[in-house]
């Protein structure tokens, strides 16, 4: 299977958990902080259960860069908080476009730091991927500041989690990657407000607690996965994690159908047209 192909089924999972994180915000009544322990820990769960099928869990720190794992941990952990705490007070349309500044931090930190080349069709093409993202803001953006501040704050903390999963993906198998990105996530934010996280527990409902974050998790956990080995297969992995960011306008379509976040349906279908252009000229 192709990289691009693998990227775009990491898309479509992505973008389905773009919307189930909406529905986990509003449902799940506790907050930010136990929010981003309990999904991270319902897809630790899920790796675990599916280990087995992707060839076990391998743990040799001899071959794994710590500084790469602590920053796939660190940077999920911390970027799940700001996402939480910012999708209270935005639509999730909103949400998902400020999130897409992702694409600026990746091509900044990949030219930096993973030595990316790009030639002007490649650049032509990251246009075309903004300009498809700008055209679903129209209707969408609310001057929520604290809100939007938040999100990109954790589109950042995102983009070095994706390109530090770009390396890592090339140490360690899938089952471990798997579990270092949840379980270490999870273990960051616990550490970090363990006393809140208890606090909530306590007097959550059980059901939505337990059942939501983990539905919500099987699509992440299929994101993380098929990106996991798009990066292992692309021969620039930093051009993954430019194309990821396109799952913003996808989410804006599931939105439109399952979170009643209506209006510019022209526009998005345009937009999607613009996103498969640049994914070709991204590819070259």
């Amino acid at each position: 299977m192709s990289w691009l192909l693998l990227t775009f089924i990491s898309i479509i999972f992505r973008s389905i958990y773009g919307v189930m994180t909406k529905v986990l915000s509003n449902q799940v009544k506790v907050s930010a902080y136990t929010q981003a322990t309990l999904l991270p820990l319902s897809g630790a769960v899920i790796a675990i259960v599916i280990s087995p099928l992707l060839g076990g869990l391998h743990f040799d720190f001899s071959e794994i860069s710590l500084v790469a794992m602590a920053l796939v941990m660190l940077g999920q952990g911390l970027g799940n908080i700001l996402y939480f705490a910012s999708i209270k007070n935005l639509t999730n349309g909103t949400a998902q476009i400020a999130f897409s500044s992702i694409l600026l931090f990746n091509t900044f930190l990949s030219l930096i730091f993973l030595d990316l080349s790009l030639s002007l069709m490649n650049v032509f093409g990251l246009m075309l991927l903004m300009l498809a993202i700008l055209s679903v803001a129209t209707g969408k953006i609310e001057l929520h500041r604290k809100g939007v501040v938040l999100m990109v704050s954790s589109a950042f903390l995102f983009s070095v989690f994706q390109l530090s999963s770009a390396e890592i993906s090339k140490q360690v198998g899938a089952a471990t990657y798997l579990l270092i990105a949840y379980l270490g996530a999870a273990l960051v934010v616990f550490i970090l407000k363990w006393r809140v996280v208890i606090k909530d527990l306590s007097v959550a409902k059980r059901r939505s607690t337990i059942g939501i974050p983990l539905l919500t998790a099987i699509p992440s956990v299929g994101n993380f996965l098929f990106a996991y080995y798009a990066y292992r297969a692309a021969p620039e992995p930093a051009k993954v994690a430019m194309l990821l960011t396109s799952q913003v306008v996808l989410t804006v379509f599931l939105s439109y159908f399952f979170l009643k976040e209506r209006g510019h349906l022209v526009r998005k279908v345009m937009a999607a047209v613009l996103v498969v252009v640049s994914a070709i000229l991204i590819k070259g």
